[in-house]
C-alpha cells in the first residue's frame, strides 16, 4: 500500500503547484493589461490631413481637412501644421484621403519653388476640352492668334509650366474672356505679355513634351 501513498501523495503535490502556476499566469496577464491600458500613448506629430480625396482645384474647407497624429520622422517637411494656413486655400494637386497637405499641394507663390526666376500668371483659355487636358507640371507653350483672323500666331509663352488648374466655375459663359483658369509659371520678362493677350487673343495650348 506504501506505493500507492506515495503516488497519490506526488499527485497531490502536482495539483497544488499546478494551481500556482496557473495563479501566477493569471496574475500576469492581468497586470500585462493593467500595464498597457495605463501606458502613455506613443509621440505623435499632429498634422493636417486631407478628410476624403480631393481635386486639383477645390478650395479648401473644414470639412475638407482633418487632424492626423504621425510618427514622428514620418511627417514630410513642408507639411502644414496650422489650419489658418490651409483654409480657403486652392489645391494645385489632387490630394488623397489621409495625406498630408503640404505647400507643394496649394497653389500659390510656394508652386515657384522649383521654378527659380519666374513667376506665376492665372489666365483663361477659351476651351474647356483643352484646359481639361492639362495637369500640374506639365510643360507646354502658349499661342495666340486673333480670333477675327487679323495677325498670325505668335508664340507667346515657351515651356510655360501648369502649377494649378482651378475647378470650372458653374454657368460659366464660353467666350474670350471667360472660358477656365489656369494658373502657369513664366519667365518674368513674358508675364506681362501673356496676362495682356489673355484679354484680348485667343488663347491655345501646345504640347512640347
Amino acid at each position: 500500500m506504501k506505493p500507492l501513498r506515495v503516488l497519490d501523495d506526488l499527485r497531490r503535490r502536482v495539483l497544488v503547484h499546478r494551481r500556482l502556476l496557473a495563479g501566477a499566469c493569471a496574475a500576469l496577464v492581468v497586470w500585462l493589461v493593467v500595464q498597457a491600458a495605463t501606458a502613455p500613448p506613443p509621440a505623435t506629430e499632429p498634422v493636417w490631413t486631407a478628410a476624403h480625396d480631393l481635386d486639383s482645384g477645390a478650395v479648401l474647407g473644414r470639412d475638407d481637412l482633418t487632424r492626423t497624429g504621425f510618427a514622428p520622422g514620418s511627417v514630410p517637411a513642408a507639411a502644414v501644421r496650422s489650419l489658418a494656413g490651409v483654409l480657403g486655400r486652392t489645391l494645385a494637386t489632387p490630394l488623397g484621403r489621409g495625406e498630408p497637405v503640404t505647400a507643394a499641394h496649394l497653389a500659390g507663390a510656394e508652386r515657384l519653388a522649383g521654378y527659380p526666376g519666374r513667376v506665376a500668371v492665372a489666365v483663361r483659355l477659351p476651351d474647356p476640352g483643352v484646359v481639361g487636358l492639362l495637369t500640374p507640371g506639365q510643360q507646354v507653350t502658349l499661342v495666340a492668334s486673333d480670333p477675327q483672323g487679323g495677325q498670325p500666331p505668335e508664340r507667346i509663352a515657351e515651356d510655360a509650366a501648369v502649377i494649378a488648374v482651378p475647378k470650372e466655375s458653374a454657368g460659366a459663359d464660353a467666350g474670350l474672356t471667360s472660358g477656365r483658369l489656369v494658373v502657369f509659371a513664366v519667365p518674368r520678362e513674358t508675364a506681362d505679355e501673356l496676362a495682356a493677350a489673355a484679354t484680348t487673343r485667343y488663347l491655345s495650348v501646345v504640347w512640347s513634351r
